[in-house]
């Protein structure tokens, strides 16, 4: 679920890494260099180690501009469909979820965020509508589960559920977070 240029820059940071390791290692151990030169080069060695090991820290967590208890559900209902997705991102981020990211909008297979929380995969539809969300996202993010592999579908949103959807959603195991849920992610 992670973007493949971040796994490329990870790749990359990790060989580096482990370059400069050996260069200090070489520089501590071998005997032919004098004492003098050894030294600078074993500093240098392991400041970049201690660079790069951060690089990769960083480059390995999202940062999220979400901050709790700035916005409220009532918020939410000015912006675009779009840009409450990518918020949702950093929502489920800034609630303990390892990681959250969109899919491709125009390729979603009903499924709007990919994000994983305790090594449980969720396939989240995000909905940002102005009357209750029905039955169709339901069935849309249950078959774009499958179709990423997660192991829980879910459907987030800023207003309420028709009955038709919870009855649907219980039957077959989707999770509805409605926007009561969201005023409590937000806070």
């Amino acid at each position: 679920m992670r973007p493949r240029y971040i796994t490329i820059r990870l790749a990359i940071s990790t060989c580096l890494c482990m370059i400069a390791v050996l260069g200090c290692l070489l520089s501590l151990f071998y005997k032919g260099t004098p004492t003098a030169l050894r030294t600078p080069g074993a500093a240098f060695c392991g400041l970049s180690s201690l660079f790069i090991i951060y690089r990769i820290i960083c480059l390995s967590h999202k940062r999220s501009i979400f901050r709790k208890g700035v916005y409220h559900s009532r918020d939410l209902d000015q912006i675009s469909g779009a840009d409450f997705e990518a918020l949702s991102c950093d929502i489920l981020v800034a609630n303990g979820f390892d990681f959250a990211e969109n899919t491709q909008a125009s390729v979603d297979f009903g499924v709007d965020v990919l994000a994983r929380r305790e090594g449980i995969t969720y396939a989240i539809q995000c909905k940002r509508y102005d009357s209750p969300v029905g039955i169709d996202a339901v069935q849309q993010v249950y078959a774009g589960r499958a179709y990423y592999e997660c192991h829980v579908a879910m459907v987030l949103t800023n207003q309420y559920f028709t009955g038709s959807a919870r009855k649907l959603a219980d039957k077959i195991g989707v999770v509805l977070w409605d926007r009561d849920m969201l005023e409590e992610l937000l806070q």
